[in-house]
């Protein structure tokens, strides 16, 4: 009976160190071997992918702000040119306004055809000297005609809403002489006719400046020619 009782106790004591531990350490233990078997399965298989999907959402995150700053760019470039557009509308514009030089003698010859609709006799059409300026140039000319007193008057208003640029002044009426008057031409009037037109340096000195006049130097508006006196006879 001693003998088997000190069998039993010899048994009990033998086994190594973790079959010694208590089962809940056992289960720690094992819950961490575990978990670094895991996490060395991990490194190993993922690693070099997680770092290569890293690497792509950092490139993904560049690539959307520069598609942020190419959308700003495309906007701007919308709208500079948008801005080109209305600025070359302008140039167009002022074109029709103030033909070139070697537009301005039909110019002329559309204001004879004016006096000649209006039933005016020209007996003066003398171009004056020239003032030219940074941006237009003005051509005078010292008109003398003679006719009847409404229509010289008609033919001034259409100077007033004529297509280009022009301006009238020093405008002098006097009677004609007695054979006019016989002829239905009452009064000789003489006036000055200033006309614009861009001269080839200038229209160069504008466009290279992006069709955009330097301070003071806008072109001049038609003025409204003087109408004649009313006390005059007719």
């Amino acid at each position: 009976m001693a003998a088997a009782v000190a069998t039993i106790t010899k048994s009990e004591e033998g086994g190594n160190f973790f079959t010694r531990l208590a089962w809940y350490y056992q289960m720690l233990i094992l819950l961490a071997l575990v978990a670094l078997l895991v996490y060395a399965a991990d490194t190993m298989l993922y690693s070099d992918t997680r770092a290569e999907t890293l690497k792509i959402e950092q490139q993904v995150q560049t690539l959307k702000a520069k598609n942020a700053q190419a959308s700003i760019i495309r906007q701007n470039l919308a709208a500079a040119e948008e801005t080109l557009r209305q600025k070359q509308a302008e140039m167009d514009s002022l074109r029709d306004l103030l033909p070139d030089q070697v537009e301005i003698t039909k110019v002329f010859d559309s204001i004879k055809d004016l006096m000649k609709s209006r039933k005016l006799e020209l007996r003066r059409f003398a171009p004056l000297s020239v003032t030219p300026s940074e941006i237009y140039t003005a051509q005078p000319i010292q008109v003398e005609v003679t006719g009847s007193y409404d229509n010289v008057g008609l033919f001034l208003s259409d100077l007033g809403f004529y297509k280009r640029i022009v301006s009238v002044a020093d405008v002098d009426i006097k009677q004609a002489e007695d054979t006019a008057q016989v002829a239905g031409r009452s009064i000789n009037t003489s006036f000055v006719v200033v006309a614009y037109y861009i001269s080839p340096e200038n229209l160069n000195k504008l466009t290279s400046k992006g069709g955009t006049p330097p301070a003071g130097a806008a072109a001049p508006q038609p003025g409204q020619p003087t109408p004649p006196p009313a006390n005059q006879p007719k």
